[in-house]
């Protein structure tokens, strides 16, 4: 098994959307986004999506005012067939995906995976199509509302039987955020996504601008550093702003 980290974009904004009392908060700063592929025996997993292609040139027709707060960073290369590309596969070899929210910069992609059964947690289908008010914005319909194959989850789920691949429901920044636990046979690899957004942030208890309930995200955070100890695992969070020293990315790094 291995685990393949596609740098699929980004944007750039404000520091304080990662911790509003940061002391940089009002200084832009590069935020990636990344795509994962799991290769297991009994299929591939991708882990989240990346953003739409058109984000690139419609950014405001696909978001509405939210558009106005960063600057979105895509390139040809940062959607679903580029990036599978990049490793040797197609959007058809991969078996299953897993989505850790439906957020923009996480599930613009899932229109080119319709083949695929997408694992995504209930309470997550139900914010997404009706979302709060200070989220509203960032759940772009048009992703997701495309006739995906829902599998929805209530909780945590072991997707293969074989505990090398587990999806761990940790909401807070979304009622239904779940992150993935990947079991290797050289390491341990926990896949955060938004479960924090920076792991310095997250040691420090600095919450970030966007969560839906505080007391969730906190109580996650103690849970993701008990699974960390108890696994020895390597936390990947995936909006690290040093992510080109912290990650080993795809194609040329991976990890097993």
């Amino acid at each position: 098994m291995r685990i393949y980290a596609l740098h699929c974009g980004g944007d750039v904004s404000d520091l304080g959307v990662f911790d509003p009392l940061d002391e940089r908060a009002g200084t832009n700063y590069y935020n990636p986004y990344f795509m994962y592929v799991v290769t297991h025996p009994a299929g591939n997993v991708l882990f989240d999506s990346g953003a739409h292609p058109l984000l690139r040139t419609q950014a405001r027709e696909r978001l509405g005012p939210a558009a106005d707060t960063f600057d979105a960073r895509l390139e040809p290369e940062h959607t679903v067939p580029a990036c599978l590309a990049s490793i040797g596969l197609v959007p058809s070899d991969i078996a299953l995906v897993v989505q850790s929210h439906l957020h923009f910069d996480h599930a613009g992609g899932l229109d080119e995976l319709l083949h695929a059964p997408v694992y995504v947690q209930q309470r997550e289908l139900d914010h997404a199509y009706a979302p709060s008010e200070d989220q509203k914005d960032i759940y772009v319909r048009e992703d997701f509302d495309i006739g995906c194959d829902w599998r929805a989850v209530d909780g945590d789920l072991d997707l293969f039987g074989d505990g090398l691949v587990q999806i761990i429901s940790t909401p807070g920044h979304t009622p239904g955020h779940q992150s993935l636990l990947v079991r290797l046979a050289g390491q341990t690899v926990f896949l955060l996504a938004d479960a924090a957004y920076l792991v310095d942030k997250m040691r420090a208890r600095r919450l970030p601008m966007v969560l839906t309930s505080p007391e969730e995200m906190l109580a996650t955070w103690e849970r993701v550093e008990a699974i960390e100890q108890a696994e020895d695992a390597l936390l990947l969070a995936t909006h690290e702003i040093d992510y080109e020293t912290r990650f080993r990315m795809a194609p040329g790094a991976w990890y097993e």
